[in-house]
């Protein structure tokens, strides 16, 4: 079988705005990442990694807590060591800049599959061209999507990280996943992040990933929170939270081995 490369496109954000003021510190969400790229690396399907900026993504601390990981301090170790060795190894905390990939055609073509992680980080940089000053979308992002969606090639993305979609531009009147099913992180996980005592952060966001992708015309599915929700359309393959994680892996790499 010949194998896949992969292209897993990180935030380096380190904050996102808040509606009432000031901002919240934020990452890259743990299980987000490392739960549905490790089983491809496992498979021996080659992983490359990019960012905004070139630099690296930031763990949100958040994603320590064991309620992400069924409190399964085990599980979370685990993910905690896969990203310190394997992922380091791998060259996640020296990503290539997209704009370099995107100038670099042959490599560019090179990639069949792309892969957005999860945790509020892609909002402010991946989303947006930096949030924290407008709402301006990440035309690069846009046009990576936009040649993977031409292609046919392969395209994942988990909780925030779906929203990122939103970047994709609009073609012949319309955007390129209109009528696509898609999940990404719940308003009932942004109400519990956000307006919870003691759990909140501090704020409101200004947008949501749901509201993004509706209005664009996405048919966005989202479910009880603690229930996994991976959902497959066409070459757009998205999961909804960090309990989605493990089934998005285990889909992905199915539906990159079965992939024509």
């Amino acid at each position: 079988m010949t194998k896949a490369k992969i292209l897993v496109y990180t935030s380096s954000a380190t904050k996102i705005p808040l509606r009432e003021g000031g901002t919240h510190n934020v990452g890259i969400f743990l299980g987000e990442l490392v739960d549905p790229i490790e089983p491809l690396i496992e498979a021996g399907h080659e992983i490359e990694f990019a960012s905004p900026d070139g630099k690296g993504c930031v763990i949100d601390e958040k994603s320590y807590d064991l309620s992400n990981w069924g409190l399964s301090k085990k599980k979370m170790e685990h993910a905690k060591h896969y990203f310190e060795t394997t992922l380091q190894e791998l060259g996640i905390g020296t990503p290539q800049k997209l704009s370099n990939i995107l100038e670099d055609k042959e490599k560019l073509n090179s990639y069949d599959v792309l892969f957005i992680p999860g945790g509020h980080a892609p909002m402010t940089d991946v989303l947006h061209k930096n949030w924290l000053i407008n709402n301006d979308l990440n035309k690069e992002t846009g046009e990576l999507l936009l040649h993977f969606h031409n292609n046919n090639k392969i395209t994942a993305a988990i909780c925030h990280g779906s929203a990122a979609l939103g970047s994709a531009p609009i073609k012949d009147d319309k955007w390129i996943y209109e009528g696509y099913n898609m999940t990404c992180v719940s308003m009932a996980a942004e109400c519990l992040t956000e307006d919870i005592p003691f759990f909140g952060i501090g704020g409101h966001m200004p947008d949501y990933p749901v509201h993004i992708l509706e209005r664009l015309g996405g048919k966005v599915h989202t479910k009880t929170l603690s229930l996994s929700n991976v959902i497959n359309d066409r070459e757009l393959i998205t999961g909804q939270d960090p309990y989605s994680a493990k089934e998005l892996g285990e889909k992905l790499l199915e539906k990159i081995e079965n992939w024509k």
